[in-house]
């Protein structure tokens, strides 16, 4: 093909074809021009952005915001390009009339195609931002005022967005570690009850009152040797007096007084009742001399009431001690009414061998033997004491290690759940720290640095560039005219394409010979033009 078309061949068919190339060129370059010129004029407005820092550092005040700027700006439009609200501001400012015949799509589609938001970034330096330092809301509308209004109106709508979702995100999340603060201070609680109704339950046998246990064991048990050598030596001293008593009623220790009489009267009785009957009147006289003797060698009525009485408390302490609780007051008092006993009984002695009634050695050692039984009995009422004293001890050490292990389960799950609480309560402070952050716009914001104006000059379409662009387009196209109208008529374009068709290079070429015009006085005559047959008058003709 280049052999056979050379710039020879296109220069013959542009001279040839002259007419097919001018006209649809000129016709589409009118048109074209005539087309941009009545092409609708449109106006953008636009207006930037500020992508601000935060006023107060992140190290004093971390912000709950966590997303970069560039995040939070696609978020944001893609709430603010919604359905309902397009279309609520397509109605507020009519941007499309009612005879358009729009449907709702139709309108939602064209709103999104006319706003674009565009990103300002610059190389991050802080690994906490994006690089974002602003961004533009840009309008496009036939209407410079409705294109001005809208713009503006979206950039409100940013701005009130980036404020709601600042502020609710940071509330939402105060709301979040509240109700987790609540959970956990419940859980605590919770477990705080298990373990003072766990100790309540316990309560003889907790770990810190071990030591005191086994002291109060050792004790016990050095109670309990001390009362029962005290015991036995008191067993000793009252066998003892009841010998001296004994010795003393049988006269072996005094020369008169009654254990004399009694014992002479004794021998006597036994000599009458070998010679009378016990009906005798000796027999009889002597019998009661010796009863009245034998009185008066027992304790007083007074002495023997005590005994008594003495006696009757201890039953009743042991049944109190049997059937009431530790501590209880009953206890107590019948003990103090067991001291004052033994103490009456004591000044009770004391007074009458003072006194000199009846017999002095007799009442002496016959106080000295109750009073000794009655500290006897004591002594075996407090080693009974130590006993159950001591078998309580007992199991409580022996129940220590066990209420040990469940105790540290328990103030383990409690020290756990009581970090947890705490984290939480430090977390929840620092959220609430972060909403005032938030609520008083010192957080990384949104804020206009230029609002959006009214255009003045038409942002589309360009009309300089789209008429040139239309001109060269129709020289194209009559360009493309004229070769097809050449390309499909049979006729050779020239010497290549003769050589071409030929198989062979021409000997010569003969120019085309134009006849001089033969200028006569009153007339002009232009000379024929000749030129080989079969060729056109604007070729060269092969020889």
């Amino acid at each position: 093909m280049g052999d056979e078309f050379s710039l020879e061949d296109a220069l013959i068919v542009l001279r040839r074809r002259a007419l097919y190339f001018l006209v649809p060129a000129v016709a589409l370059a009118v048109a074209a021009v005539a087309v941009v010129m009545l092409l609708p004029a449109r106006y953008t407005a636009q207006g930037v952005i500020l992508v601000e820092s935060a006023q107060i550092p992140t190290d004093l005040v971390r912000s709950m915001i966590s997303s970069y700027a560039q995040e939070r700006i696609r978020m944001i439009e893609q709430r603010v390009m919604t359905r309902d609200k397009l279309l609520q501001i397509a109605d507020k400012y009519a941007i499309f009339p009612k005879d358009t015949g729009l449907s709702a799509t139709e309108r939602v589609l064209k709103m999104r195609a006319r706003l674009k938001v565009g990103l300002i970034t610059t190389a991050a330096s802080n690994p906490q931002r994006d690089g974002t330092i602003a961004f533009t809301i840009s309008y496009t509308d036939r209407s410079p005022d409705i294109a001005f209004q809208v713009a503006n109106e979206f950039m409100s709508m940013f701005l009130t967005e980036d404020v709601r979702a600042r502020t609710s995100g940071a509330s939402n999340t105060t709301e979040f570690f509240e109700q987790e603060v609540q959970r956990l201070a419940q859980a605590v609680d919770a477990i705080e009850d298990k373990i003072a109704a766990f100790k309540a339950a316990n309560a003889q046998a907790l770990p810190e009152y071990l030591k005191m246990h086994m002291d109060l064991l050792d004790r016990a048990t050095r109670d309990m040797s001390a009362n029962e050598a005290t015991i036995a030596s008191l067993d000793e001293e009252i066998r003892f007096l009841e010998t001296q008593l004994a010795t003393y009623f049988a006269g072996a220790t005094t020369q008169g007084g009654p254990a004399a009489e009694i014992s002479r009267l004794k021998t006597e009785l036994a000599q009458l009742r070998s010679v009378y009957k016990d009906a005798h009147p000796n027999v009889r006289g002597i019998r009661q001399q010796i009863a009245a003797l034998e009185a008066q060698l027992r304790p007083s009525k007074d002495i023997q009431n005590l005994q008594s009485e003495l006696k009757t408390a201890r039953d009743d302490l042991k049944t109190a001690k049997e059937t009431s609780p530790d501590g209880d007051p009953q206890i107590a008092a019948k003990s103090a009414a067991i001291d004052e006993l033994q103490r009456k009984l004591s000044d009770l002695v004391s007074r009458e061998a003072s006194a000199g009634g009846g017999d002095f050695m007799s009442a002496q050692l016959q106080g000295r033997i109750a009073v000794a039984q009655s500290r006897r009995e004591q002594l075996v009422d407090q080693m009974d004491e130590s006993r159950k004293t001591m078998a309580d001890l007992k199991s409580r050490i022996e129940r220590t290690p066990e209420v040990e292990r469940e105790l540290q389960a328990l103030t383990r799950d409690y020290d756990n759940v009581y970090k947890e609480y705490q984290e939480v309560q430090d977390k929840q402070q620092q959220a609430q720290l972060a909403e005032n952050l938030e609520d008083n716009q010192k957080a990384e914001k949104f804020s206009i640095l230029e609002p959006a104006q009214r255009p003045e000059e038409p942002s589309s379409p360009e009309r300089v560039k789209l008429s040139i662009l239309g001109v060269f387009a129709a020289f194209a196209a009559g360009a493309a005219a004229a070769t097809g109208v050449e390309f499909l008529s049979p006729t050779i374009r020239g010497r290549h394409h003769l050589t071409g068709i030929a198989g062979a290079h021409p000997i010569a070429v003969i120019p085309n010979f134009r006849r001089e015009p033969v200028r006569r006085a009153g007339s002009r005559r232009a000379a024929p033009t000749s030129h080989p047959p079969g060729l056109e008058p604007d070729q060269a003709s092969a020889a």
